[in-house]
């Protein structure tokens, strides 16, 4: 979790808390290529728990993709695509 003033972490938290709500709720279109890279059909049809899931059963090392937070994730990505050689 980020450092920072508690009233910040809880503000983060709850904005959090309610995008999950609302994106649980919203449909996707299909993606079948995304920025010009074919996504496989069983991930088109993963929910993003499932997608979530799937990273995190997937994921090297220790921890759990689950608690990290979103810019973390998005940091961990661009780690994960720089050394694909390194990747599960």
């Amino acid at each position: 979790m980020p450092k920072g003033p508690l009233i910040y972490r809880i503000v983060m938290k709850t904005l959090e808390k309610l995008y999950l709500f609302a994106e649980a709720r919203v449909k996707y279109p299909n993606d079948h290529t995304i920025l010009g890279v074919e996504i496989d059909e069983e991930l088109q049809n993963m929910s993003r728990r499932e997608l979530c899931a799937y990273i995190e059963t997937n994921t090297p090392g220790e921890g759990s993709f689950w608690k990290l937070d979103s810019t973390t994730k998005i940091r961990f990505g661009c780690q994960m695509m720089r050394d694909p050689d390194d990747t599960c």
